[in-house]
């Protein structure tokens, strides 16, 4: 009973980790994407496709599609445009 409630949290703990580092791999991708397509100069209403997703940028940010289906958006800090 016991051995059964530790391997049950070792496994939740496990499931709620790697759940929390995909999302950071996901936000990281997004980075990446945004930062290559502001290299191409994208414009506003704009549209690269890259093989990891695709960048779209409207007057307030970054909307990246991810091709593992995450939808990220990214604000531009004004300093930066």
């Amino acid at each position: 009973m016991i051995m059964g409630l530790i391997f049950s949290a070792q496994m939740y703990y496990y499931y709620i980790r790697s759940s929390a580092l995909k999302k950071t791999i996901d936000f990281k991708t997004a980075e990446i994407l945004v930062n290559l397509a502001k290299t191409n100069n994208i414009e506003k209403n704009g549209v690269i496709e890259f093989c990891d997703g695709i960048v779209k940028k409207n007057s307030d940010g970054f909307i990246v599609n991810l091709k593992s289906g995450e939808k990220i958006t990214i604000m531009i800090d004004e300093s930066e445009d």
